[in-house]
């Protein structure tokens, strides 16, 4: 398709954090089709006479780049259009992007037959209002913030562009729909009133905004973008502020329109909670800095803005006004979101409904690109949280698509030791988890059994041996076991946010660990209903057997005769035990032929029970292998225990005016104040209303 296009950029070489503008004229006939398919990196956005029309880079690798195909049908006029195209380009590896070179190619097709193609012809400038370079970091995992200034009006078009080094153009069409924008829907302002600065010279906005001393004013008035609403500075004050909640968790671009009576440097702060009396925009916790903040450059009058290259997740919004006076239409997040059929649900409890409905949104808030584990913090795609996601996504809405495009980009994310990288794709290779490589071939058996779709199993089935191949050979000779991944911090020994669990510990030889070989055995018992599909059935015959013998060998070396629990670690100074190794022991099947009494008490009270043992409970993460295991010992007996403790967990949220399902119980307080209140992995009430409800 883009045989005669080249790969341009607006500069003969790119930096890190650019954005360009390409031209796109041309003179259309009355009743032709046209259509322009183009690709790019980092991200795009599509205008015309100044209005947003599309925008979205699919998140891909440089083996596998995506190319989108726009139809301009309710845009082009007969006789000349104008089309502008603006590019930013990230150039910075974090753990949801990969660095590729710095590039645009497009065609634009009229009826099918090629019109206009990008090369050296097309008219390119320096994107007006972005200040570039100026590479500030959200966090690793999200990338990169944005300076904008409505006081610059930029330069005119250049007839020309560079030729520059694409990554291919064996470009793959898009394997998924593109996102939606909606309306804007009524941002109510919460809080306002001045500020006095206490930040110091250099600090970002996020810092600044969280050491100003704020005096509020007013609070609770609905904005739509009709009926504006001034906030006025007192004496003494630096400015004005103002705190807008979208009423509910959301996902989208900072939208804003503002009159400001002179230039003045707004400060832009997003998050999911006000426990500070605002948006907690800067959190400094362990390893991990977040500066949830951006800066907007306002002209004196009237400023309209909205960014589409940063989605931002939360539910409210922030701004700083230096100034004596500020004039607000509106200022929110204009929500995007991937279409779906969501499927009715209503089960005749209010409660449920509820419940039923806010997990919804928490699935929705998570589906972008692709499968993300929290809107807010990350944005990244996960095989131990998107698994999760493909089950919910199957029950609610009934979708197959959107989870084969994330299997398909993981298989991009092989490391040279064989694992899978910790997020896909991702730049910054960190600790892998080797547990998370082996949920995948869960992932792919469960989307084959929902999908049907054989061909993509035996397209990816030399891909999955390869992968299992990895752990094959680590098998100790004497009992079949296989050894954690050394040394520490190259791996991630990680299965569970508990203590002991988390993978912390350090060792420079395998340590053998009882929830890494119940993965084991659960990846092969799935890699063999696979290879049964696809007529692999020798294969099948094999991972069956091994998979037997690593339960063996579980019973043998975990399971505790006397107290009738399976320990987690062997190379350690105690028994630990916990629900989740527990849970993961049962639904391998290693605990098959052993007493699963205590077990089941401590599975089904989430602790220790009256067994006067420690054990560690199972938080939200995981509890899906823990109801799993006690459905599949007695499903009419602990369906009601799994329902209801469901009801449980997300109506104590719901006390706390969620709208969306948090990451662990204790919400905003974990992770050193930075909890995710939207977890994909928290909307499980998807699958167990739809699978247990009669």
């Amino acid at each position: 398709m883009f045989k005669n296009c080249q790969w341009i950029w607006g500069a003969a070489s790119a930096k890190p954090d650019e954005y360009m503008d390409f031209r796109v004229h041309f003179t259309a006939k009355k009743g032709a089709k046209y259509v322009l398919h183009l690709s790019c990196d980092t991200d795009y956005a599509l205008y015309k006479n100044g209005a947003l029309i599309t925008f979205g880079q699919y998140t891909d690798f440089p083996e596998y780049k995506v190319y989108d195909s726009i139809d301009l049908g309710d845009y082009v006029e007969d006789g000349e259009n104008d089309f502008i195209l603006t590019v930013w380009y990230q150039g910075v590896d974090t753990q949801a992007y990969i660095v590729k070179p710095a590039g645009v190619i497009f065609l634009l097709t009229e009826d099918g037959k090629e019109l206009l193609t990008s090369g050296i012809h097309t008219p390119s400038r320096k994107t007006p209002g972005y200040v570039p370079y100026r590479c500030r970091l959200v966090s690793t995992q999200l990338g990169m913030s944005f300076t904008y200034d409505a006081n610059d009006a930029g330069e005119d078009f250049k007839n020309e562009s560079y030729l520059v080094e694409g990554p291919t153009k064996d470009l793959q069409p898009r394997p998924i729909k593109k996102l939606k924008l909606a309306d804007r829907f009524p941002a109510t302002l919460s809080h306002s009133g001045g500020f006095i600065f206490r930040g110091g010279e250099g600090e970002f906005a996020s810092m600044i905004m969280q050491k100003a001393a704020l005096i509020t004013r007013l609070t609770h008035t609905t904005l739509t973008g009709e009926n504006p609403f001034t906030l006025e500075a007192l004496p003494g004050e630096d400015g004005v502020y103002a705190i807008f909640d979208m009423g509910r968790e959301t996902a989208g671009f900072f939208d804003i329109d503002i009159v400001v009576d002179e230039a003045c440097d707004i400060l832009v702060g997003w998050g999911e909670h006000l426990l500070d009396g605002r948006v907690r925009a800067a959190i400094r916790t362990g390893a991990c800095t977040y500066d949830f903040c951006a800066d907007y450059r306002a002209k004196p009058g009237r400023n309209t803005f909205i960014h589409p290259m940063r989605r931002l997740g939360s539910r409210y919004l922030q701004i700083f006004v230096p100034g004596k006076k500020a004039t607000i239409y509106y200022a929110g997040i204009r929500e995007t979101y991937y279409p779906v059929n969501v499927k009715p649900f209503k089960s005749g409890n209010l409660l449920r409904d509820r419940i039923y409905n806010v997990a919804v949104n928490t699935l929705r808030q998570c589906m972008h690109e692709h499968y993300e584990d929290c809107p807010w913090r990350e944005q990244a795609l996960y095989t131990m949280d998107s698994r999760n996601q493909m089950l919910f996504t199957y029950q609610a809405f009934g979708d197959t698509e959107f989870a084969r495009s994330c299997l398909n980009l993981v298989t991009y994310g092989m490391r040279e030791d064989g694992l899978l990288k910790i997020c896909y794709p991702a730049g910054l290779d960190i600790q892998p988890i080797p547990s998370f490589s082996l949920i995948y071939f869960t992932q792919m058996k469960e989307y084959m059994e929902f999908s049907g779709d054989v061909d993509f199993m035996r397209e990816k089935y030399a891909f999955l041996q390869k992968l299992i191949n990895v752990f094959m050979v680590r098998r100790r000779e004497e009992d079949g076991l296989i050894g954690t991944f050394c040394t520490f911090p190259q791996y991630w020994n990680f299965y569970e946010w508990t203590d002991g669990l988390v993978g912390t510990h350090q060792s420079d030889v395998p340590n053998y660990e009882a929830p890494l070989n119940a993965h084991f055995s659960l990846a092969l018992q799935s890699l063999a209903v696979i290879a049964d599909t696809i007529g692999e059935t020798e294969d099948a015959k094999l991972y069956r057997q091994v998979a037997e013998e690593i339960n063996d060998a579980i019973a043998k070396a975990f399971y505790n005769k006397d107290t009738k629990l399976f320990i987690s670690f062997l190379d350690r100074r105690f028994d630990q035990f916990s629900v989740h190794t527990n849970s993961l022991c049962v639904v391998c099947g290693a605990a098959k032929n052993v007493d699963t009494s205590v077990i089941m008490k401590i599975m089904e009270e989430n602790g220790p029970s009256d067994t006067g043992l420690f054990v560690l409970p199972c938080t939200t993460s995981m509890n899906i292998f823990r109801f799993d295991a006690m459905l599949a010992v007695d499903k009419e007996k602990y369906k009601s225990v799994v329902l209801n403790e469901i009801d449980r967990m997300c109506m104590d949220m719901l006390q706390e005016n969620a709208t969306s399902l948090w990451e662990t119980a204790n919400g905003a307080a974990e992770v050193g104040d930075s909890g995710s209140l939207c977890h994909g992995w928290s909307a499980i009430p998807l699958l167990y209303y739809n699978t247990l409800m009669d």
